[in-house]
Order: structure tokens, then sequence, then C-alpha cells
């Protein structure tokens, strides 16, 4: 049977060390920089793999872990790291154009990994479910955050540069979740029951 209330990483890992959390949030941090440098580059914001990432790391920590992670992410790049997207970090890059999805990815987070915690996640229809709640949370802060960059500018114009070019990759990001996350935990049903 599979633990509704657990995440994978309190599955795979059942004996877990302050060591081992450090290692594998240290690990995401660098696996979510990578994700962030696969991209299309548009301006003001560039098409990623960043959300991605994010809802993937979501996925497997949970609430607390994944914050901890987005959080550990987003400190690396305000210290100096270049993980953001095009290598960008620095106080620049969260006042920029992108600085709202970034910080849309700590509540992004802990919304996801929260409801992988009450049982989301398990079949096509609850992925789908958390990307559409991820999503609409990342772009209430990312238009959010560029509307305030960009000035006086239109809502449309804001929805022209900040929501529209991303629609279509979304979609597929949407797809390649549902076809994958309900299957790694059937794998690790059949993974424990062997």
């Amino acid at each position: 049977m599979i633990h509704k209330n657990r995440t994978l990483y309190e599955l795979h890992f059942q004996h877990r060390t302050v060591l081992l959390d450090v290692f594998m949030i240290g690990f995401s941090v660098f696996f979510l920089a990578i994700m962030a440098n696969i991209r299309i580059p548009l301006w003001p914001v560039p098409i990623t793999m960043q959300t991605f990432g994010v809802f993937l790391i979501a996925f497997f920590f949970g609430s607390k872990r994944g914050l901890l992670t987005i959080a550990a992410y987003v400190l690396a790049g305000l210290a100096g790291i270049g993980v953001f997207a095009g290598y960008k970090s620095g106080t620049a890059a969260i006042l920029g154009p992108t600085g709202g999805y970034i910080l849309g990815f700590l509540f992004m987070a802990l919304a996801i990994g929260w409801m992988i915690e009450k049982g989301y996640g398990r079949t096509k229809l609850s992925v789908l479910k958390c990307m559409i709640v991820g999503e609409v949370i990342l772009y209430v802060f990312g238009l959010a955050g560029l509307w305030i960059y960009l000035g006086n500018v239109s809502l449309l114009k804001v929805l022209q540069l900040g929501f529209i070019p991303f629609i279509l990759g979304d979609a597929l990001k949407a797809g390649a979740a549902v076809a994958l996350f309900p299957y790694l935990w059937k794998g690790h049903h059949k993974l424990v029951n062997n």
C-alpha cells in the first residue's frame, strides 16, 4: 500500500540524518540551477525548465524540505552564485523582471509539497491539479513582479510578456509530469514489495 501522507524522499530514505538532508538539498539546488539554464532566451523573461524542477523538488521532498531547498537556491543566488537563468545572481536578479517568479517558487514549492503530503500526486488527475495550483501561484507572483518592474504598462502587455509565451511550454511540462510522476509511486511500490 502506498503511504499517502509520506513523500518519496521519506519512503526512499527511511533512516534520514541531517547530513543526508543537507546533501540532498545541496544536490537539488545544483539540479535546479541546471534546469534554470535549459532555456530559450526571451526578453524580459526567458523560457526555462525551472518550473518543472521546482515541481519535481516539491513532489519528492514535500512542503518543508521543498521550501527549504528553494530557499537555499534563492540564498545561493543572492550570495552571488550564478544559479538563476542565464547564470545570473545577486539582488539584481531578484529586483529584475524574473524576481517575482523566483520568489513565487518558494510558495509554489510549499503549496505543491503540502498537496503531496495530503495524498495528491499519485494519479494523473491529481498530478495535473498540483501542476495547475503551482502554476497559478507562480504566475500571481511572477506577473506582479514583472508589472512592478515594467512600470506604467497595461495588464495585457504584462500578460503578453510574462504569461502568453509560456502557455505551450507549461502544457508540455504538465503533460510530462502527468505521464511520469504517478509511475514514480508505482515504481517505489514495486521496489518495496520485491
